[in-house]
């Protein structure tokens, strides 16, 4: 299941690629990020500890929400030296405040944002050359975001995570342009309640498990 959900995280950051182009307001949707990653903060927590033993992290949204601030960095401060300074900052805290995928999360966020074909179809570039740089430079950071693990793990499970975690880029390029089913509520709650149903099902298990010795 940890494999499958490799998959997860890509179409999260693609969705707010998405999400911050087309958005009417992006005060409302960034205080939309903000507050459920504080309703989700909690289960994460317990859930990172059962997993990792480790309370002191932050969940996928507030991965999100520093993605979410990298692009309006990008677009509105006309200094380059100012921008991209604001940027790796940005990419620095995210990394030591320990979010969800840490800064290769959130500047997955802004690579989808510059180089996804489908979200930028005005450029002059050559379509075969954009898809192959796209592609490629996803694998690169696949790559890079497991490198610790090599010679750690065995080489299928590694081959495995890092496999499911490209599959997404891939997906992204069948992207259309066009609004679907809107169940952008359903996808919201779903994040803290499915960790909020894990954590109860292992607490459950552990006391079945004491129960019978």
């Amino acid at each position: 299941m940890n494999v499958i959900g490799r998959i997860a995280f890509p179409l999260f950051a693609f969705q707010l690629v998405v999400g911050y182009k087309n958005t009417s307001n992006l005060k409302k949707y960034a205080i939309r990020l903000i507050t459920f990653a504080l309703i989700s903060q909690i289960p994460f927590s317990i859930f990172s500890y059962i997993i990792n033993g480790s309370l002191f992290s932050l969940n996928i949204f507030f991965t999100l929400a520093f993605g979410l601030m990298v692009l309006f960095i990008f677009e509105n401060f006309d200094n380059k030296f100012f921008k991209y300074l604001l940027i790796a900052l940005i990419l620095v805290l995210a990394h030591f405040a320990k979010v969800d995928y840490g800064a290769w999360g959130v500047f997955i966020i802004f690579f989808i944002y510059l180089f996804c074909p489908t979200l930028n179809k005005d450029t002059k570039m050559d379509k075969r050359l954009q898809y192959f740089i796209f592609l490629f430079g996803f694998l690169i950071l696949c790559l890079l975001k497991y490198s610790e693990y090599f010679g750690q793990m065995s080489y299928i499970y590694l081959i495995s995570i890092i496999a499911f975690t490209f599959l997404p880029s891939i997906l992204m390029l069948f992207y259309n342009g066009k609004k679907g089913r809107s169940w952008k509520y359903f996808f919201y709650v779903f994040y803290p309640l499915h960790l909020t149903i894990l954590d109860i099902s292992y607490f459950v298990l552990v006391a079945m498990a004491l129960g019978s010795i």
